[in-house]
């Protein structure tokens, strides 16, 4: 008290930290969702559980890859999933994309299979092929300079998990599917949210099929970290 007046209480700045930590969390947290909106939202089949071996290895005139059918305009990337045996791996492998049943591609692109240690997608970027929507598409590699020694192959799955396509090799259809997403130009963030949410719930059984719970989780979660952070604060007193 001052002459009978109250004196306002100054906020240290750790106190004035704690107090902000938790705004602060939450506005990074929609930071990292929005800038990472170009990278969700994708299509096609994205499960891995085949166990690479070096009888299903991209060599010679082998040629591995997989049909789909793209649901919208502006096909304008392709993420394929692909394996290196854990070796330093030399030769060029090659990208064919082309509509399917037609017999020169739309887009080729070449890469060093030294890229490829451990697991990793592979990304193809090309100019948006606006008219793409409802049409089917195949895509392939093939390094014709590799050896079973030095090569790649390609994840996937046993079974038909995508309906709308198949895993092809050496020209003919097989019982399987590769791990590949397709990406579209000037799609719309609820386009993208909306395809991601398909591909997270995707034969998925029960209430786990279901959008609204992962909406739920994820709201809840949210809450527990400001709740959490805010408790962290009103605990640090000076």
């Amino acid at each position: 008290m001052m002459n009978g007046q109250p004196v306002a209480r100054r906020l240290s700045p750790r106190r004035l930290f704690w107090l902000a930590l938790p705004l602060l969390t939450t506005a990074a947290f929609a930071a990292v969702v929005i800038s990472s909106l170009d990278l969700v939202g994708y299509e096609g089949q994205f499960v891995n559980l085949l166990r690479p071996t070096s009888a299903a290895t991209l060599v010679g005139a082998v040629q591995m890859g997989q049909t789909f059918v793209a649901p919208r305009p502006g096909l304008s990337r392709i993420d394929v999933l692909l394996y290196g045996f854990h070796r330093r791996n030399t030769q060029a492998v090659a990208f064919h994309l082309r509509e399917a049943g037609a017999q020169q591609d739309e887009v080729t692109a070449t890469f060093s299979a030294g890229e490829v240690w451990d697991w990793r997608w592979m990304s193809f970027d090309f100019g948006p092929l606006t008219n793409s929507e409802g049409k089917a598409y195949y895509f392939y590699l093939d390094s014709a300079t590799s050896t079973p020694e030095d090569g790649l192959t390609i994840g996937g799955v046993e079974g038909d998990l995508y309906p709308y396509g198949t895993a092809i090799i050496n020209g003919q259809p097989v019982f399987a599917d590769a791990a590949f997403k397709t990406y579209y130009a000037n799609v719309s963030v609820g386009d993208k949210l909306s395809a991601l949410a398909g591909a997270i719930t995707a034969s998925k059984p029960s209430i786990w099929g279901d959008v609204r719970l992962y909406v739920l989780l994820g709201l809840l979660y949210l809450l527990l970290v400001v709740r959490l952070l805010w408790r962290i604060a009103a605990l640090r007193k000076p």
